[in-house]
């Protein structure tokens, strides 16, 4: 016997990305939880507690209007892994019963770190709007990645006090 599939728009939504960033996982890590880092690429401001129980919210802004979402973390793994789950992602309070979770592993391989995303929402969506999800994490996780590399690269080019480099120069 074959268990019919529930129709998409009964469905919640369930993304999953990978995304391979040339920084380390501890700026992966920063960038996801510390507020004067996610305004540089996620939001417009934020305000962010990074422990089990404690809220992060995002501002965004646009034209004239504005919106705001909150979330509560749920696991906190420093370093390595943070699952959220959204109370209000924008349009109001979700309704009771209704989960959106929003989790990350972060991983350090090869001299890179790998973030792997999941996006897991409960609510029903339409396919348009799937997609329409689907493919803003793309820009969003693009946007975390330049954003990281950058920081690494310019922390690099940075030479610490003392350095080789600065003891020649005064030689």
């Amino acid at each position: 016997m074959e268990v019919p599939k529930k129709p998409a728009a009964a469905r919640g939504s369930r993304i999953s990305k990978k995304v391979w960033i040339k920084a380390a996982p501890e700026t992966v890590y920063s960038a996801l939880t510390e507020s004067k880092e996610l305004v540089r690429w996620f939001c417009d401001r934020a305000s962010c507690d990074p422990r089990e129980g404690k809220e992060l919210v995002a501002c965004w802004r646009s034209g004239k209007s504005s919106q705001q979402g909150r979330a509560l973390f749920t696991r906190i793994v420093p370093g390595s892994a943070l699952e959220l789950l959204w109370i209000d992602d924008g349009n109001g309070l979700r309704p009771e019963g209704s989960k959106h979770i929003l989790s990350y592993e972060i991983r350090s391989k090869s001299g890179m770190t790998e973030l792997v995303m999941l996006d897991q929402d409960d609510s029903p969506s339409d396919e348009e709007t799937y997609q329409l999800l689907d493919q803003g994490w793309n820009s969003v996780l693009l946007e975390l990645k330049d954003y990281c590399e950058r920081k690494d690269r310019t922390a690099k080019v940075r030479a610490p006090s003392g350095s080789r480099l600065q003891k020649g120069a005064r030689d």
